[in-house]
């Protein structure tokens, strides 16, 4: 397919297929060297000549990366627009291009999340999310809110273009933290080429293989590619197999229902501490409270409930570097009791416990780390590490219980509050252990969040119950209205149905 504009473009069929599908939220993805990539930085170029004033963005997670494959070299929007900028009708520079239509291709990185934030509130007429697993769920349906058009620009579009935006594509290789949001929303929800309407867009899966791209040597990338991993690694790239055993070990996750906005838990609810020690290798710390079944009015006076005995996360410190959060901040034993004192500052945290693995009170030497801990006055517990009992328990919170009979669904017993971002990135993109079935990957980047929940979920947390009032002689009465009586029932079933 050759575009009509200046420079000559063309699509190998899916690639075409991509350009010109009616869906408005593809993941075109699968195997590596697909041609995934150059497709749609192909598409980008076509649609920005036809389209003034399409305001398009490219976010991929590191930087360097967005220069090295879309900008310079062969197939570049550098090379590609080579004719439009010597003709003063485009510009390329690091931030992105621009057309003298007034069209243009922001790029966008989210290994510093303070980059990304900058773009809110700017019209984005299309999205491309390259590399897209390499990047949470949590900021992609951040960036998924970003993308809209106006209807007086949709009824200017060219005839052929009509319906066709705002537009999301990602491209996507079956490897990454959110792998199992694209298996789960895009993969498995329907078959492949499908179209559905899912939240306002209309979604779509275009599978990619190594033999969709006749530029690529299919053998040599299958040699290439089986050497530099391990065989499910290698099969998830060369075969686009989005079965392979990597990521989703929790597919019960559901954002909308395990996240909640930030609140203050009322100050009679137990609270404690989960603690993953690291220091080359990043350390976490949760703050958990446990409801006592009762509804009440947050802060911002939001009125709220959540079964009896359920967890709540209110809190997260991820200690990572900032440039990698695969990595720890090498930040000192001393320092990070300290942390963990400073952010517990209401009256209820006052010596709450600090459920932790055996690491800290191993002897190796001269003060153990929790003592180094004591000593900084944060004590720590060691907790029950059981692993295979601990995810089922897990499991179970995040699949919760039915509160009534009659309910369709279950509520979940264990909540993340909005701001706990790593949680919220990383229980998702938990792997599964290569050999054993029925527990989770030892080490990665996703486990330290995941051990802390799993620690704090084992700690056998209670709920405590409000000071009840005193009680008035005078207002005994053996008298009950019928609605009385059904809620004082309703009380009841709930108390008993939430109780773990």
């Amino acid at each position: 397919m050759t575009a009509a504009i200046d420079v000559e473009i063309s699509l190998y069929p899916k690639q075409e297929m991509m350009f010109f599908s009616k869906a408005t939220e593809i993941l075109f993805g699968g195997a590596t060297r697909g041609g995934k990539s150059h497709g749609t930085r192909m598409a980008l170029i076509a649609w920005c000549v036809a389209i003034p004033n399409l305001q398009c963005v490219l976010i991929r997670k590191k930087f360097q990366d967005i220069l090295d494959n879309h900008v310079y070299g062969p197939g570049g929007f550098d090379d590609v627009l080579k004719p439009f900028v010597k003709a003063g009708k485009a510009k390329v520079t690091q931030d992105g291009v621009s057309f003298d239509n007034d069209s243009r291709i922001t790029f966008k990185h989210c290994q510093d999340e303070r980059q990304f934030e900058s773009a809110q509130g700017i019209a984005t007429h299309v999205l491309f999310v390259d590399e897209a697993t390499q990047i949470g769920e949590r900021l992609l349906r951040t960036f998924r809110g970003w993308v809209t058009m106006p209807v007086e620009m949709k009824a200017a579009l060219p005839e052929q273009f009509k319906g066709m935006f705002p537009r999301i594509i990602y491209t996507a290789n079956p490897i990454g933290v959110s792998i199992g949001f694209f298996r789960r929303h895009f993969v498995k929800a329907r078959a492949e080429y499908e179209i559905e309407e899912v939240e306002g867009f209309k979604r779509q899966y275009i599978p990619s293989r190594v033999h969709d791209n006749p530029s690529e040597d299919e053998s040599a990338t299958r040699g290439r590619v089986s050497g530099m991993y391990d065989a499910a690694i290698a099969q998830a790239l060369i075969e686009g197999d989005w079965d392979a055993p990597i990521g989703d070990f929790f597919k019960e996750w559901d954002e909308r229902k395990h996240v909640i906005e930030d609140f203050e838990p009322p100050a009679h609810w137990f609270r404690y501490r989960s603690f993953d020690w690291g220091t080359a290798e990043p350390f976490c710390v949760l703050w958990w409270a446990v409801s006592d079944g009762e509804s009440f009015t947050d802060h911002n006076g939001v009125k709220r409930w959540y079964p009896r005995n359920a967890l709540i996360c209110y809190r997260e410190w991820y200690g990572c570097d900032e440039e990698n959060p695969a990595k720890g901040n090498r930040m000192r034993n001393e320092d990070i009791a300290t942390g963990i004192l400073q952010r517990s500052q209401h009256p209820s945290e006052a010596r709450i416990a600090t459920v932790t693995d055996s690491l800290p009170f191993q002897d190796r030497g001269g003060k153990t780390i929790a003592e180094t801990f004591a000593d900084n006055g944060v004590h720590l517990t060691h907790g029950d590490t059981s692993r295979i009992p601990g995810w089922s328990q897990m499991r179970s919170r995040l699949i919760g219980v039915k509160i009534d009979s009659n309910d369709e669904d279950t509520t979940p017993m264990i909540f993340f509050v909005r701001s706990a971002k790593y949680a919220r990135d990383y229980v998702p993109a938990l792997p599964r252990h290569k050999t054993k079935g029925e527990d989770a990957e030892e080490s990665g980047e996703a486990t330290h969040v995941c051990d802390t929940i799993r620690l704090a979920c084992t700690a056998r947390a209670i709920a405590f119950d409000a000071p009840g009032k005193p009680i008035n002689p005078a207002n005994i009465t053996n008298k009950m209205t019928f609605d009385q009586a059904v809620e004082k029932s309703r009380q009841i079933r709930v108390s008993v149905n939430g109780n773990w």
